[in-house]
């Protein structure tokens, strides 16, 4: 409950600084200057550019190479949850392409931000889609990942005219979601992702025209964002509603909707479980149903969530979910009450049973416990970073590298702490095992005072020097 209530209060906080802005004749016009001139400029590949409207705030775009001038495109706002735009963007170009979408996203949206700043960005980058990109103002979109997520379903919420949401490895309370605006909803979470729980929520709702516009995507994995297929389905999925709800004219777009269902058919894809499989007809059938013959889908939906094998597994997953609160609370109350040799072998046994596992279903369990308890780290350890309180973010360093060992973060605030410690040949030795995890983010060391003393030191210089970039 406190979720929640934390939720509605930063979205009521979102939704009054974006209503409350008004538009000017004067605005009007310079956004229409700037439309006219940012349009005749835009060209294929990913773009940095200044929001006309507030000119510290950026954002980057990505326009499909069928971009032709004078033509209007759908467009998918996108938030990650470290404000790692060209991440977000990079990572779908190949689906941008396909389904013909102007891909966007910003720096400016991260973890952290208060409602008035979150909302003064949102509102600004709507304005910026409108006013700087040549998009069909009626196929606005709006998806993110984990915090992102959250972000996104604020801004979708909102009253905004979003047209549909991707929410990925996060939820929403559905009692925001008033007169069916957004249109569709797509929520994603992977089998081991610790807000898993939060999306299967989402079955749970009762109205039977809501439940037709939201679909539930999952597949083995972690907390992450969706696989590049998972985002053409998205695409798909936006596609074909908009053709249902006459807000996208070229019906022919049906066929690139079925076609690319039948590959993904036909593919490994979305068969790891029986669960896996039997939501990802169903999404077929809810998108297509009425506008292309989608009747071999409804067998196979209809008859494989009749079968005891499905039944089984669904029976199975359920419990093991309301196993893993007990287990969680036991391994929260274990921080700060034991010490870190005890999380050491802790983690190295959790971490073994997930390798050794042979259910399917138990090892998701464990890896949305390991995820849970890296996530609840972070956050700990953030706090307690802020305020200086630097034993225990130093007792907290080692339990997060500990608990998620592969998360380039938890190697990159361990270094951190080890430099606040001055711990120099540690924090060497961190730096360039937070780089081999993938951590590349070079200003961002050069604006952590803690390296400040390390900046001329050559030892120091060659680690940040062979980061990847």
């Amino acid at each position: 409950m406190k979720y929640y209530r934390l939720f509605m209060l930063l979205l009521i906080l979102v939704t009054g600084s974006l209503l409350s802005c008004s538009s000017s004749t004067t605005t009007n016009q310079s956004v229409e200057q700037s439309k006219t001139a940012t349009a005749t400029k835009a060209v294929a590949g990913i773009v940095d550019q200044s929001c006309s409207l507030d000119p510290n705030i950026q954002f980057s775009y990505y326009l499909p190479t069928s971009y032709s001038e004078g033509k209007k495109y759908p467009v998918l706002l996108l938030f990650d949850p470290q404000g790692d735009a060209h991440f977000a963007l990079e990572k779908y170009t190949a689906a941008a392409d396909q389904f013909e979408f102007i891909l966007m996203s910003t720096n400016a949206i991260k973890n952290g931000l208060d409602g008035a700043t979150a909302g003064h960005v949102m509102q600004t980058l709507l304005g910026s889609i409108s006013s700087q990109l040549p998009v069909n103002p009626t196929r606005v979109y709006v998806g993110g990942f984990s915090g992102g997520a959250r972000y996104a379903a604020m801004l979708a919420m909102s009253g905004s005219g979003v047209q549909g949401l991707m929410v990925a490895g996060a939820g929403f309370p559905v009692e925001t979601w008033k007169n069916l605006s957004p249109s569709v909803v797509i929520a994603a979470a992977n089998d081991g992702d610790m807000n898993l729980p939060e999306i299967l929520s989402l079955e749970e709702i009762k109205d039977k025209e809501q439940r037709s516009r939201v679909l539930i995507m999952r597949d083995k994995g972690i907390h992450e964002w969706p696989s590049l297929q998972k985002m053409q389905e998205v695409l798909a999925v936006f596609t074909a509603y908009a053709v249902r709800d006459s807000i996208e004219k070229d019906k022919k777009k049906l066929d690139l909707v079925m076609a690319v269902y039948d590959s993904l058919n036909n593919s490994a894809y979305c068969s790891s479980t029986k669960i896996h499989k039997s939501l990802f007809y169903e999404r077929i059938v809810k998108t297509l149903a009425y506008q292309k013959d989608v009747d071999k889908y409804g067998k196979a939906y209809s008859s494989l969530i009749q079968s005891s094998a499905y039944q089984i597994e669904k029976n199975s997953e359920q419990n093991f979910i309301k196993e893993e609160l007990g287990i969680k609370n036991s391994y929260y109350a274990a921080m700060g009450s034991k010490d870190t040799i005890w999380w050491y072998n802790e983690m190295q046994r959790l971490n073994a049973s997930i390798q050794n596992e042979k259910s399917n279903l138990k090892s998701a369990q464990l890896m949305r416990i390991r995820s849970g308890l890296s996530l609840m780290c972070y956050m700990n350890l953030d706090k307690t970073m802020k305020a200086n309180s630097n034993q225990d973010a130093y007792y907290l360093s080692v339990l997060y590298r500990n608990i998620d060992p592969d998360n380039k973060e938890a190697w990159f605030l361990a270094t951190v702490m080890e430099a606040r410690m001055g711990n120099k040949s540690r924090v060497i030795e961190f730096l360039n095992t937070a780089g081999k995890k993938g951590f590349n983010q070079r200003t961002r060391i050069n604006q952590t005072t803690e390296f400040n003393s390390l900046l001329g030191d050559p030892l120091f210089q060659d680690v940040v020097n062979k980061l990847p970039n």
